[in-house]
């Protein structure tokens, strides 16, 4: 049977979690102004369509679903935090595209 991960590991997944999602908003912000096309083909026609408003509350729903699965299924399935570490890895990827965009 799998072990859940310690106090320390969890705080320490949600706490990259959120913070790669928080400098996704904030490079994509700054690129969206800097007149840079928006490089994630699920928001991009969000923001095409609907405005980076809309898109960010898209974003932010989807976060606090997946805040909610997590501590729904945290002690019953604890290879969820490894989809968490994952999740944070993939946004850690867009967070250096972003900055690529930005500086190139």
């Amino acid at each position: 049977m799998v072990k859940a991960p310690s106090i320390r590991t969890q705080a320490v997944i949600v706490v990259a979690f959120l913070a790669f999602q928080a400098l996704d908003i904030i490079t994509t912000h700054i690129g969206l102004r800097l007149s840079h096309p928006e490089l994630n083909s699920i928001m991009a026609p969000i923001v095409g369509s609907q405005g980076e408003l809309a898109a960010y509350a898209v974003k932010g729903v989807a976060i606090a679903v997946l805040l909610g699965v997590l501590m729904m299924l945290q002690y019953r399935r604890p290879r969820v935090w490894q989809a968490f570490r994952i999740g944070a890895c993939l946004t850690a990827v867009g967070v250096a595209a972003n900055l690529y965009q930005l500086l190139v």
